[in-house]
């Protein structure tokens, strides 16, 4: 078997990228029983594919990934696609939408001090989707780790990531007087037991499995990447470095408000998408393609284990 040649199709091939949303749709529509009159359903499933090809976009417009590649698209619509906990969650759906174009914004700051526009931009997006999901406002944090890692963080950036905070309330504390009601503006305010709130831990079984898996595959790309593979680009390995640090944030998140584990999980199917998907794009060692394959396999047994 030409391990090599089948690694090279899995990486470039359209038909397999076509293929994995044809049976990201298929499997959703067919375990919801085809509800073709769920708005919620159809939204979300749309939503958690447009994110999927925007970090195909991204990674063409910032090539973090050298070389061409489907991997982080796949890799996306495969750990979204086999939990069902994923299928209705319209908030986290948008929450994360918010979050991958932020992306975009921050990494154009790239060692630009004065990046006050792309805070703002970022600020805006995190508080229009805070106004569906409260706790899309601790993302702040996140994009601020993503600036200071950047080499762009400074006073300015910082405060110009809070103004679109400001302005976003500011409007639509102006939109209540307009309309002579006060509790438009008191009912769209940050809640604190929302957004502050510690869950107990409520994890199934196969949950704590899957979260597991990517822990322990999310540690040994970073040990191998950054101490086996320091050829890379600086920008290349800045940008992965982030995404790590980002997941375990991420990741503390996701326990400590494991009520919303299935926002929490579409964000964080993000970065790792990223950092997995560049590491088996860059592998050159045999028995590294053969783990892509046991990678493939684990959520796809995941996928038929939940939706049995």
């Amino acid at each position: 078997m030409n391990i090599e040649k089948i690694h090279k199709q899995i990486l470039t091939s359209k038909s397999l990228l076509f293929a994995t949303v044809f049976v990201f749709i298929a499997v959703r529509l067919y375990t919801t029983g085809n509800p073709l009159d769920n708005p919620s359903l159809w939204a979300s499933l749309l939503i958690q594919i447009g994110i999927a090809f925007f970090l195909l976009r991204l990674n063409h417009i910032f090539n973090i990934i050298q070389g061409r590649t489907f991997l982080p698209t796949i890799f996306y619509l495969l750990l979204t696609g086999s939990n069902p906990v994923f299928y209705y969650d319209l908030k986290g759906s948008i929450a994360a939408l918010c979050f991958v174009l932020c992306y975009y914004f921050l990494f154009c700051s790239y060692q630009k001090p004065k990046s006050q526009i792309n805070a703002l931009n970022i600020s805006l997006l995190l508080t229009l989707g805070s106004l569906l999901w409260t706790p899309a406002l601790l993302l702040f944090p996140v994009i601020w780790l993503g600036f200071y890692r950047f080499q762009c963080l400074n006073a300015r950036v910082f405060f110009a990531s809070l103004t679109g905070f400001a302005v976003v309330y500011l409007f639509i504390f102006t939109w209540s007087v307009f309309q002579g009601d006060r509790d438009v503006f008191l009912s769209l305010l940050p809640r604190f037991d929302r957004l502050f709130v510690i869950h107990k831990l409520d994890l199934t079984v196969l949950e704590w499995s899957t979260c597991g898996f990517l822990i322990a595959i999310g540690c040994f790309v970073a040990i191998y990447l950054f101490l086996f593979d320091i050829s890379e680009r600086v920008w290349t390995i800045s940008a992965l470095n982030y995404f790590f640090f980002s997941t375990l944030m991420i990741f503390i998140f996701l326990f400590l408000q494991s009520k919303y584990k299935s926002s929490w999980g579409l964000i964080i199917s993000i970065p790792i998408a990223f950092l997995v998907g560049h590491f088996f794009t860059r592998a050159n060692k045999r028995s590294i393609r053969l783990l892509l394959f046991l990678f493939f396999l684990f959520f796809i047994g995941i996928g038929i284990s939940t939706n049995l």
